[in-house]
């Protein structure tokens, strides 16, 4: 396992385990696509690896972990409509911890996408996170840590996840077997998270999405609400097409605020961010981050697509 980019992340957790200092709580979060259950991977085979230098990926240990077969790395599983974590999965974790590992010295629970993560399921846990067993540990991914209780923030280490250099992402793409030009094409429509560039280069469908999506910023551009809601319903009949429209268009967003401070730009469609960041101001880019939090909610909550999307483009045309 090749890890690109985040070295702040490794080298933390190098110097945690050298030292004998190595937390038992740890939430990665970021965007979707930056290789938050990649780092959550690397973390467990540091805790479960055979070797000296750690995690080596040879041995039995490390390869069992990638493999997902590590019978002390547990990845808990999801539950209900919102794909979270019921009070009953919780309580067997907090049940299931006290029993001693079976190969390793250390036992992992690995919750990942814990976005939808539910109030009780955190106070159910809050006392484990707490007080672990010696041998206990958790990882956490999420998109933001703002889902999470404080009581959980201040109990774990929060790692921030971010993109990596354009020619890094370009070396894991090159890994992966995808072609140059391929490769550069996702690199521009998505910089350097490797995640999102590595779907892009292997899938006609997030190619056509990120058509839809550049159309859907040029319907803002153009204050025209009627376009901008007939380019979203193309994708109404697919919840996560639409997900990912709106999560496209919000880095669209990002970037034209980014742009009005040189910053730099991760989005799929740069140019269009320019030509929006001259015509939005701070506010309104803010208030539109929003509105693309909201919506993103509102289709977790299973709110239909429709009531949506149109509530959405009213809400950007308000603010533009």
């Amino acid at each position: 396992m090749t890890i690109y980019g985040n070295k702040h992340i490794t080298d933390t957790l190098k110097n945690m385990l050298a030292s004998g200092r190595m937390a038992h709580s740890f939430l990665i979060y970021g965007e979707t696509g930056l290789g938050k259950k990649t780092m959550a991977q690397y973390l467990a085979k540091m805790l479960v690896c055979e070797s000296t230098i750690k995690p080596c990926s040879e041995c039995r240990a490390c390869r069992n972990v990638e493999n997902k077969i590590h019978p002390d790395v547990i990845y808990v599983q999801h539950t209900g409509k919102l794909n979270g974590f019921s009070v009953d999965t919780i309580r067997n974790i907090c049940t299931d911890a006290y029993v001693r590992p079976n190969n390793a010295d250390v036992k992992v629970y690995i919750l990942s996408d814990a976005d939808n993560i539910t109030v009780s399921a955190q106070n159910s846990l809050l006392k484990l996170i707490e007080e672990p067993p010696e041998y206990v540990y958790f990882i956490f991914t999420a998109v933001s840590k703002n889902v999470f209780l404080d009581t959980i923030i201040s109990r774990v280490i929060s790692m921030a996840v971010s993109p990596v250099a354009d020619a890094r992402c370009m070396e894991a793409l090159a890994a992966a077997g995808i072609d140059d030009q391929t490769a550069g094409q996702a690199v521009e429509a998505f910089g350097g998270n490797i995640g999102m560039c590595l779907e892009y280069a292997c899938s006609d469908d997030v190619k056509k999405l990120v058509q839809l999506t550049k159309r859907a910023a040029d319907c803002i551009i153009k204050r025209d609400e009627y376009a901008l809601n007939k380019c979203l319903s193309e994708a109404e009949a697919d919840k996560p097409a639409v997900k990912k429209i709106i999560f496209m268009l919000d880095n669209i967003i990002r970037d034209a605020l980014a742009g009005k401070f040189d910053g730099s730009m991760t989005g799929c469609y740069k140019d269009g961010a320019r030509e929006l960041g001259s015509v939005l101001t701070m506010s309104s880019c803010e208030n539109m981050h929003d509105a693309c939090s909201t919506a993103f909610g509102l289709i977790d909550k299973n709110v239909n697509l429709k009531l949506i999307t149109a509530s959405f483009c009213s809400e950007l045309m308000t603010y533009r």
